[in-house]
């Protein structure tokens, strides 16, 4: 059985590696919408388990010996006691982040679906990391003891994995909004990619402190802070960069626009009240003025 099992690797190998490389090095349309097809899915599947999850609240079947834990991150150095309202905040806060990516994705895809612009095209790329979020519905049932503890440290990385890949696909934005050639921007997601998984895996986690935002809190906080922060300072940056050598109002309003999407989603990540509504706000603002400022700069393409 190992012996035919090597032989079809041998067979495939080329042909995948053929696949991948063609991913990396030649970012086709055909390529961009698969990638995107194939988030759709995390965005499908948190909605449903959203909205599976407020069913079985309002019968009082989710969560069942949920035990509230001492603390709540409310923002990076923001901390406060845990309190029973905590977990339908971060369950509203969960469902947002599956139901408003789909709906924008399906909007986007709809107005953007043949763009040549890549600014859109990550943005979209983003917006589809967040409904990776929702896997965090499932920590309550960690702290229940209904799952064991390896289930919570596996979906905090999940979450700061997807944390990570979201951030990389918005400093693309940035990088790819001047002249550098979108064929070849699958190497450098591809990287970034890399790089969040790795972070997220290497990540230590004390599991002696469920957070009351649904995450496993990180023993390096301070740290994590910092390279977040900097990257998404970064990522404004780059596309500043951008208006000032295009000389283009519009790119002026695309940089403001971006940055109404970071703060929101730094804010939206610890569905911690009341931060949250804010974050929501700044965000879907960000990308409806995002979204409008591009279909303006390609609208003779």
């Amino acid at each position: 059985m190992s012996f035919f099992a090597l032989r079809l690797f041998i067979r495939l190998f080329p042909l995948a590696r053929g696949a991948v490389r063609g991913i990396l090095q030649e970012m086709t349309l055909t390529i961009r919408r698969t990638l995107l097809t194939i988030l759709l899915v995390p965005a499908l599947a948190g909605t449903a388990a959203s909205t599976m999850v407020w069913t079985a609240w309002v019968q009082n079947r989710y969560a069942v010996g949920y035990e509230i834990p001492d603390l709540t991150a409310r923002w990076w150095s923001s901390w406060r006691p845990a309190d029973v309202l905590d977990l339908p905040w971060a369950m509203a806060g969960l469902a947002f982040l599956s139901l408003f990516p789909l709906i924008s994705e399906l909007i986007l895809r709809k107005r953007f679906g043949r763009s040549p612009s890549p600014e859109i095209f990550f943005l979209r790329f983003f917006l589809l990391t967040l409904p990776f979020q929702a896997s965090r519905l499932l920590i309550p049932m960690v702290t229940a003891d209904v799952l064991t503890i390896s289930w919570g440290l596996t979906i905090t990385r999940i979450a700061w994995f997807a944390r990570f890949l979201g951030i990389s696909a918005l400093l693309n934005i940035g990088i790819f909004s001047g002249d550098l050639p979108f064929r070849r921007s699958g190497s450098i997601l591809g990287m970034g990619a890399l790089a969040a998984m790795g972070i997220a895996v290497m990540m230590p986690l004390d599991v002696t402190q469920p957070l009351g935002n649904l995450l496993i809190r990180s023993g390096t906080d301070t740290a994590l802070a910092l390279v977040t922060v900097s990257v998404e300072i970064l990522t404004v940056l780059a596309l500043v960069g951008t208006a000032m050598i295009q000389k283009n109002v519009r790119y002026y309003i695309l940089a403001t626009s971006l940055l109404l999407i970071v703060v929101g989603a730094d804010l939206i990540f610890f569905i911690s009240r009341p931060l949250i509504i804010p974050g929501v706000i700044l965000m879907a603002s960000g990308v409806i003025v995002f979204s409008e400022v591009v279909r303006k700069i390609y609208q003779w393409i």
